[in-house]
């Protein structure tokens, strides 16, 4: 039997439904889909295959040296992958290479036509400029006229500038702990505008953050990131892979560390409240 196959005959077995699986492990139901279909090289970066396949195999608390040992055969060749990976980067640097010369080749005709522009001008005395200094007491009393009420308009408005209410800025989302179920962390989130979420450690993780809106902001390997979250959102689904070096950070304020102990792995539920 595949992989892929025996994973969902388990999970099937166990009971537990794709969204349950996707609420426990922190990754997507299409990604589920896939991963039980053994369609490894459809995944959205086949690196990450075997990361994802033991969260999955941890999730059903099953033995994953073991199941990956013996599927080896089935997950993509890390060879063909750095084959594509090198043709797109060479694609680029062409694309790159053409727009560069293609700028220089702007720029030069660019500065032709302001020599030429400058040398027309100068031999039609386009550019030469008249003397202002005949100026008559009547025009110096104008512009001193002028001058005045520049003035006085200027200070009648830094007057209003300085009566007008300053409007109070809103204040960040407060979050609160709820309650945990094993590596699972629940918290809710009172926001009364965007919220962002942020990350921060020392080293790197694998991290996935998804919302029940249909969004993905990250899923990929990470030291840091901040996230605006989509205002449709009502949960959000954050897994961290080495949560040992890492601070979540709630609009700025960071979560505490207490409520996950010691696990490396933990998944963490926001339910978002609009106020």
């Amino acid at each position: 039997m595949k992989l892929g196959a025996y994973l969902k005959d388990k999970r099937e077995k166990s009971g537990i439904t794709l969204k349950e699986m996707q609420e426990k492990s922190g990754i997507r139901k299409d990604i589920i889909k896939r991963i039980e279909a053994g369609d490894f090289n459809q995944l959205p970066d086949p690196r990450h295959t075997r990361f994802l396949i033991e969260q999955y195999i941890a999730t059903l608390g099953l033995d994953g040296d073991t199941l990956i040992e013996k599927h080896a055969d089935e997950f993509p060749d890390s060879s063909v992958e750095s084959k594509k990976r090198h043709q797109n980067d060479n694609e680029d640097f062409q694309y790159l290479k053409k727009v560069l010369i293609s700028f220089t080749v702007m720029i030069v005709v660019l500065f032709l036509g302001w020599m030429i522009l400058l040398q027309i001008g100068s031999q039609a005395e386009i550019f030469n400029q008249k003397p202002v200094y005949d100026v008559g007491e009547t025009e110096i009393s104008e512009e001193e006229t002028s001058e005045e009420e520049t003035t006085e308009d200027a200070a009648q408005e830094e007057d209003q500038t300085e009566e007008e209410p300053t409007e109070e800025e809103p204040e960040g989302a407060e979050y609160s702990f709820t309650g945990s179920d094993g590596n699972t962390l629940f918290y809710d989130i009172n926001t009364n505008g965007p919220l962002t979420i942020s990350l921060k450690g020392e080293g790197t993780s694998w991290v996935t953050l998804s919302d029940d809106a249909g969004n993905t902001y990250a899923y990929e390997e990470l030291t840091e990131g901040e996230f605006e979250i989509d205002e449709e959102a009502k949960i959000l689904y954050l897994t961290l892979g080495n949560s040992t070096d890492f601070t979540v950070m709630v609009d700025g304020e960071a979560i505490g560390d207490s409520q996950r102990g010691d696990a490396v792995t933990v998944y963490y539920q926001f339910n978002l409240v609009k106020e």
